[in-house]
């Protein structure tokens, strides 16, 4: 009897296995790109107004280093030893900055940032230079740059402190105390210009541990519960730039038995990274060993390090396979290694999933990144995002369990639907670009067209209806913004996640313009407004247009605004003799001054648009030929079941 039970039991777990459960094959050995993580290298220059670029003009050896060493970050380094006694940057060099971005959106990059003033050269008597800026001009220098910084968040990984001393490193000063190894009122000043002025969402790295405990005044680690909260704590990380010099020492630590187990505390929560110092290939051999490596950056949870510097540290890698394995671990290595799903559920419902997660790197995520389970019909999908943090997906080998009940939109047609665990990034500017998605590291599961991980698992939806397609349009009354917009000419430039820009200068601020396709229901008056940012004056053209021929046009009142507003205008756009129908809505500057940034357009009805009435249940072949929309607005025809709008009233459509 007790044997029978038994292979019962067995019966009914090898059943459950196979109805629900996916096991899935690790990749330990593909080196490929994901977002945020592993090797960098380094471009940069020294700016000024005949050369205001950092990474534009560079983008051949961007792709070098992509294509050699699957590179997705970079460190910009900007000197500003042109102006460290000019108090004001020109425009040519702060929009350099915005421009560099671009470059690197349009390669799928993201950007260590560091600027500094000093580049390390020596005097006539062999002594290292420090010739910074002072503290006010730094202040400046900051200030100026905020709006820039703020605007790119998008694609800057983390900020490097920098701006102090030769390299930024803090250390040969002429202006911040020489040779110190620790915060000063000044220095102190200059971390927390930083820190309002970087976008809040991105962290700044120190170089060393002790700049950190001496600016917080303890020396306490960061904590899980206070980790990414926004805090100065959870904000400011480290870059070790000379990681295995002498092990131990070369300026990093001053106390290595308390630093390193608090930084491996740290760097769970705030991220490291850097370079190695070591330029003779006989210490490399002693101090940079694939064990001491190794171990050193899966203790410390290293999550990026030079490539090229110092060459010959990272070329006895290359021979001795220390480059490839940190190459496959450095930041985070997700892995999945389970998962159990529901194979039914109703729309509206509920979606159980149980997923086990390994991270076979160092570190784990640093900034914000949602985590989705993707309902996937062919063109169609539909997104259910999950509570589990990805930045608390811990590193080395540690597996995450996710367990939850997600909720099947209510608009899921009834059908079959393939499963997807799909990381985009966090910013709607690259959400939809595949080459900032994460990437798990399994076998056959990767779609980089979509940027999802097939989880080899599928549910059936009931309850759903199948609805008509949409109309091609946007339905007004509606608000324009960069989610809808069908097209905008080929040297448009996104400064945020926002922003439309009609003019990088007064030569071409007609030449640039956006567009939508939207549908006029409702012929009449719209009261038209406009958020954006209009430092030095604009006004726009909207035109409508009918295969390219102009319908109706309205121009907006010439407007200043020093900051982001929302301003609507006084006259209405009259649409009245507009026949209903789908056009093209287009957006350009009016006028040949003014470099205006626009985020959305809003265009309202003036006056009541139809009312819905009381259901009513009709058979009647008359009313059948008349138009009707379902309640999302869609057009539906007589073999569509359910509630429809029809001459503005609500009816309850059924089977003849």
């Amino acid at each position: 009897m007790k044997r029978l039970f038994i292979a019962t039991l067995a019966v009914f777990a090898a059943a459950a296995l196979s109805a629900g459960t996916v096991n899935y094959t690790a990749d330990n050995e593909t080196i490929f790109q994901n977002p945020e993580r592993g090797f960098i290298t380094m471009i940069g220059g020294n700016l000024s107004e005949s050369k205001p670029y950092g990474v534009k003009g560079q983008e051949s050896t961007l792709e070098s280093h992509m294509s050699k060493d699957k590179i997705s970050i970079v460190l910009v380094h900007y000197y500003l030893s042109n102006y460290r006694t000019t108090a004001t940057l020109p425009d040519k060099v702060l929009n350099g900055f915005d421009e560099d971005m671009q470059v690197l959106r349009q390669k799928g990059m993201k950007a260590i940032i560091r600027f500094s003033y000093a580049n390390g050269t020596y005097d006539n008597n062999g002594v290292e230079s420090g010739k910074d800026a002072s503290l006010s001009i730094v202040q400046s220098h900051i200030n100026q740059y905020k709006s820039h910084w703020q605007a790119n968040a998008d694609v800057i990984f983390v900020f490097q402190a920098g701006i102090v001393g030769a390299w930024g490193e803090w250390y040969y000063t002429d202006n911040f105390g020489n040779k110190q190894d620790k915060m000063n009122a000044d220095r102190k000043a200059v971390v927390d210009a930083l820190l309002e002025a970087v976008p809040s969402d991105r962290m700044i790295q120190l170089r060393t541990p002790l700049f950190k405990t001496s600016y917080m005044g303890d020396t306490k680690a960061l904590t899980s519960e206070e980790a990414f909260t926004g805090s100065p704590r959870a904000r400011l990380g480290q870059h070790n730039d000379a990681f295995l010099y002498d092990y131990d020492n070369m300026g990093t630590y001053t106390d290595t038995a308390k630093q390193k187990p608090w930084l491996a505390q740290e760097t769970l929560y705030v991220p490291i990274g850097g370079e190695t110092d070591i330029r003779d290939v006989n210490l490399a051999k002693k101090w940079a060993t694939y064990d001491k490596t190794i171990a050193e950056m899966s203790r410390l949870h290293w999550t990026f390090i030079q490539s090229g510097y110092a060459e010959q540290t990272t070329n006895y890698w290359r021979e001795n396979g220390t480059f490839d394995e940190l190459n496959r671990r450095m930041g985070y290595r997700y892995q999945l290694v389970s998962g159990t799903y529901g194979e039914q559920a109703a729309a509206g419902g509920k979606l159980s999933v149980k997923i086990q997660i390994r991270n076979a790197g160092f570190a784990p995520l640093y900034n914000e990144r949602p985590a989705y389970i993707v309902l996937k019909n062919g063109t169609k999908t539909y997104k259910m995002k999950l509570k589990s943090d990805p930045r608390r997906w811990l590193p080395n080998g540690v597996v995450t369990t996710i367990d939850e009940q997600l909720t099947v939109p209510s608009n899921v047609p009834a059908g079959t639907y393939q499963l997807y665990l799909y990381l985009p990034d966090a910013y709607t500017s690259i959400a939809s670009d595949a080459r900032y998605a994460v990437r798990f590291a399994n076998n056959d599961i990767w779609d980089s067209s979509t940027g999802m991980n097939k989880l080899n698992a599928s549910v059936t939806v009931t309850g759903g209806q199948t609805p008509p397609e949409p109309e091609d349009g946007v339905v007004l009354p509606a608000t324009l913004n960069k989610e809808n917009v069908e097209a905008y000419s080929s040297d448009m430039t996104w400064y945020n996640t926002d922003y439309f820009d009609f003019g990088p200068n007064d030569a071409e601020n007609l030449d640039r313009w956006a567009e939508w396709k939207v549908v006029l229901r409702y012929p009449g008056e719209y009261i038209v407004s406009e958020k954006g940012y209009y430092p030095n004056g604009h006004n726009y053209s909207l035109q409508l247009l009918d295969d390219g021929n102009e319908v109706s046009s309205y121009t907006t009142e010439p407007t200043w605004a020093s900051e982001e507003q929302t301003i609507t205008q006084d006259a209405k756009w009259n649409l009245n003799d507009v026949a209903q129908g789908t056009y093209t809505l287009r957006v350009k500057n009016a006028a040949t001054w003014g470099q205006p940034k626009l985020q959305s357009l809003t265009l309202e009805y003036d006056g009541e648009l139809p009312v819905i009435e009381a259901v009513e249940t009709t058979k009647n072949d008359a009313l059948f030929n008349n138009q009707a929309y379902d309640l999302l607005g869609r057009s539906v025809d007589a073999s569509y079941q359910g509630i429809v709008i029809r001459n503005g009233k609500k009816s309850l459509q059924i089977a003849r």
